[in-house]
Parts: structure tokens; C-alpha cells; sequence
């Protein structure tokens, strides 16, 4: 059996409650596997997100907070910096808050993940998936 760490998160009240009847009605016993199996999955997809090379089509969908100062400019810009991958972009809007931003691509790899990271990190982004298709 494998070593274990214990760790300490700060996360929202609404999202722990949130994740915390998901993963019951999931029949998850203990909130530790949930977490557990939560962070396998997200290694495994980063992992192979992280191993693509060359010439790559799909989606960046992007959910933020459109309320959040300068988001809407700085995802605008980012896009603009990025015109030998962005080939369109679509705008949902979700809630009252709350926008959908879906940004198709086709380019190389790793610059679509720069891409990503750029706009991940960027104040107001709520949500962040990458989906890549067999070019």
C-alpha cells in the first residue's frame, strides 16, 4: 500500500457542500477517496493533454465571472495574441454572472497550451477545459 500524505485545502463552503453530496450520491464512503479519485482523473487528463505534439484541432471551453474587472478585455486580448491558433470563438451567457467562452483552435500543441494557461490564469476564470481532437 501506498504511502500517505495528509493535506489541508481552502476551498468555498458552497463547493465543498456541492462536491460533498456529489460524491456521496456517487457512493464515494469517505470524502478522502472522492478527493483522491477527484486528482487521479485530473493527473491522468493533464498527462495526456500534456503529450500531445504538432498540429492540433479542438475547443478551449471557458467559464468566468463576467462581473470580474477586466476579464472580458484580457480574454479578448489573449485570443488576439494567439491568431496563428484561434480560428473562432463563441459567447454564451450562462447565468447572471456567468459567461461561456468557447474558443476553437487548430495549431501546434504546445502553444495552444500556453494559450490555456494564459487564460486560466487570468482573475475571474471560474472553469477551464482543454478538448483536443484526432487531427
Amino acid at each position: 500500500m501506498a504511502a500517505k500524505t495528509r493535506i489541508s485545502l481552502s476551498v468555498s463552503r458552497d463547493l465543498m457542500n456541492e462536491f460533498d453530496s456529489l460524491a456521496k450520491s456517487m457512493g464515494q464512503p469517505t470524502r478522502s477517496k472522492a478527493v483522491s479519485e477527484a486528482m487521479r482523473e485530473y493527473v491522468a487528463n493533464r498527462k495526456w493533454e500534456m503529450a500531445k505534439k504538432g498540429n492540433v484541432p479542438g475547443v478551449i471551453l471557458l467559464t468566468y465571472d463576467h462581473h470580474s474587472r477586466g476579464i472580458n478585455m484580457a480574454l479578448t486580448e489573449l485570443q488576439h495574441e494567439y491568431p496563428d491558433v484561434v480560428t473562432a470563438t463563441m459567447h454564451l451567457h450562462l447565468a447572471k454572472h456567468t459567461c461561456l467562452e468557447v474558443i476553437a483552435f487548430k495549431g501546434d500543441a504546445a502553444r495552444i497550451r500556453e494559450l490555456a494557461k494564459m487564460l486560466q490564469n487570468q482573475k475571474g476564470v471560474l472553469d477551464l477545459k482543454l478538448i483536443s481532437s484526432p487531427a
